[in-house]
């Protein structure tokens, strides 16, 4: 079995710890690096070489996730981004789908985050189930 190697970009220490024991528990999983800013990303990224980036898109700093995120998209074309927030509004959501992540999924669903990981890796779009239902029901 491959392992999928995760960047994560959070900048709550805690909440990338959480990542991490989430995915030691995953055999397929491994965390290939971390940064708690948007150009700690930048720099670490190239030599992490990872598979797949999942970004907090409430970034603090210079650098917020949706800044970082085009970054990824001019420099990374073929590496995935898995946004994760605590915010589940479609409409923002549906934004950063178009600016190139592959996959939102929030904040606490340990579930839909490793299910996302693994389909967004995979080459498919991810969307939570609160933000499936939502599109529905605005008639998206």
């Amino acid at each position: 079995m491959r392992m999928l190697k995760v960047f994560i970009v959070d900048d709550h220490p805690q909440v990338r710890q959480n990542y991490v024991l989430l995915m030691r528990r995953e055999p397929d999983l491994e965390c290939c690096g971390e940064a708690a800013s948007g150009h700690e990303a930048m720099t670490k990224i190239p030599l992490a070489t990872p598979d797949i980036v999942v970004l907090d898109v409430s970034l603090q700093g210079e650098m917020d996730g949706v800044e970082l995120l085009k970054h990824l998209r001019c420099h990374y074309l073929e590496l995935p981004v898995l946004v994760v927030s605590g915010h589940d509004e479609g409409v923002y959501a549906e934004q950063l789908l178009r600016l190139g992540a592959k996959g939102y999924v929030m904040k606490g669903d340990a579930v839909a985050f490793l299910q996302a990981l693994r389909q967004v890796a995979a080459g498919s779009i991810y969307l939570s189930e609160q933000l499936r239902n939502g599109k529905e029901q605005r008639g998206a």
